[in-house]
């Protein structure tokens, strides 16, 4: 029996390591001394309000792992990250084969925010959350077609607070849920951010 068989019940399993992005409102901020001058950023007292996840990224690196399971004789398929471009799963340039670090190797513009020309109430904090685990799991019953054709994997780049972008990822499978996330969250960062920033070069 082989691993994809229609006449078995099949899971696609997606493992990693990534990030939740995410924006806390503030309820207050204060950016001014007692004489009214702006203060430094990192003497800013700043009171949170409420966090919400905007997106969830997984790392496009050799941390990717695809396993295709056979839940009725446990075999399995694995889909290695060095193959998915011969696999015709990326439409872009991007050849997995070429990447040996997880960054993109594009230097990220570093730039401040200039406080002078903004209101309190265009500010927010923007956070990271570190994660890794089970990114999902997509379930295929008896008699449904498993068909490499309907998985996405959208690769985009993304600003972790370092010098270089890292190499992101979103995998869908066209008409289906991602379900059974397991994931465990470890560090977390947060940026202060304006809705419309003016920036000068740092």
């Amino acid at each position: 029996m082989s691993v994809n068989n229609t006449k078995s019940k099949r899971q696609l399993s997606i493992y990693g390591y990534g990030w939740c992005v995410g924006k806390i409102t503030l309820d207050y901020i204060g950016r001014h001394s007692c004489t009214g001058a702006i203060l430094d950023e990192e003497d800013f007292e700043i009171e949170e309000g409420t966090e919400k996840v905007s997106h969830q990224f997984l790392s496009f690196s050799n941390s990717l792992k695809m396993n295709l399971t056979n839940l009725d004789n446990s075999e399995e398929d694995q889909f290695e990250f060095k193959n998915l471009k011969k696999l015709g799963l990326i439409k872009e340039n991007l050849n997995p084969e070429d990447l040996k670090l997880t960054n993109s190797f594009e230097k990220i513009p570093h730039f401040c925010i200039n406080h002078w020309q903004c209101e309190d109430e265009e500010y927010y904090l923007e956070f990271q959350d570190s994660w890794k685990g089970l990114y999902g799991k997509f379930t295929f019953e008896i008699g449904e077609v498993f068909d490499l054709n309907k998985l996405e994997i959208n690769i985009e780049k993304l600003d972790t607070n370092f010098d270089f972008y890292e190499w992101v990822c979103k995998i869908k499978y066209k008409g289906k849920i991602r379900e059974d996330q397991n994931i465990i969250k470890s560090k977390r960062i947060k940026i202060l951010r304006v809705c419309k920033p003016e920036f000068r070069n740092d």
